[in-house]
């Protein structure tokens, strides 16, 4: 093998041995980076936490309901009563000021 051959093979060998320790960097970012995702996903909610937050989601929205409801017919039972407190005193002649 003449001394120009040798000292091409050298290069590449040369290149083919960087490439190789870029690629080994490479690799130990990534694997790196995998771990990260890993603990990452350890620490999200799983199915049994949803489906709890959804429960009791669905029984706030539940009880909102219920109120509401309530409201609306402690609302009307009001205006009952106003009605007869005014039918009344305009019985008995009592003026209310307001």
């Amino acid at each position: 093998m003449d001394m120009d051959t040798k000292k091409r093979f050298d290069k590449i060998d040369s290149q083919f041995s960087n490439m190789n320790n870029q690629m080994d960097n490479l690799a130990k970012a990534m694997l790196k980076g995998f771990d990260r995702i890993d603990k990452t996903l350890e620490t999200k909610a799983s199915n049994a936490d949803m489906q709890r937050v959804l429960s009791l989601l669905d029984a706030m929205a539940k009880r909102q309901e219920i109120t509401e409801d309530e409201m609306l017919v402690m609302g009307h039972q009001l205006e009952r009563l106003d009605k007869w407190t005014h039918e009344l005193a305009k019985k008995i002649g009592y003026t209310f000021s307001v």
